[in-house]
């Protein structure tokens, strides 16, 4: 087994359903932590670290130079990013320019729907796809959705039917 790092960035993935302002909103801390102890109670090796908790039509180059420095900074080859899905692959893009030699497997995902609440969200599938990806997959960054698993210059996000599909 390897280890893992996950980097939490927000995005729907972390969105509860508030029925005061009938809308899905960001909690104060993230869930994935306690959402995959309690999934894959067997899978000890997960360490976490929260760098925003922000839709991601508000990331912005600021923030990933943050995700940018906490890769580099680990010494854990295998990552996970919970990321938004509006600007994942803009991001994937950014990371692949900004950590040109790396011999780190890192792999975006996130959801389309709200991991908690939302019986139908891709959420859990993404987030478990995504770790049984990034023990295999080779050096290099990735995005896993859609049970796929794509190369960053490679995938773009098809809003019209709510997937992720080769460019």
């Amino acid at each position: 087994m390897h280890n893992i790092h996950v980097i939490l960035t927000g995005g729907t993935i972390e969105k509860s359903y508030d029925p005061l302002t009938e809308k899905p909103e960001f909690r104060s801390q993230s869930i994935i932590p306690n959402y995959l102890k309690d999934v894959i109670k067997a899978y000890p090796f997960l360490t976490y670290e929260t760098v925003s908790q922000i839709d991601s039509v508000h990331m912005d180059d600021a923030v990933r130079a943050k995700i940018v420095k906490v890769i580099q900074r680990t010494s854990i080859s295998r990552i996970i990013i919970v990321h938004g899905t509006s600007t994942m692959a803009d991001t994937a893009r950014y990371l692949e320019q900004h950590l040109e030699d790396s011999d780190k497997t890192i792999i975006l995902t996130g959801a389309m729907i709200p991991l908690k609440e939302f019986a139908m969200s891709d959420g859990g599938f993404n987030l478990g796809y995504a770790i049984g990806q990034v023990q295999c997959a080779a050096a290099g960054i990735y995005l896993a959705m859609n049970a796929r698993l794509f190369g960053s210059e490679e995938v773009t996000k098809n809003t019209d039917i709510g997937r992720f599909e080769e460019q």
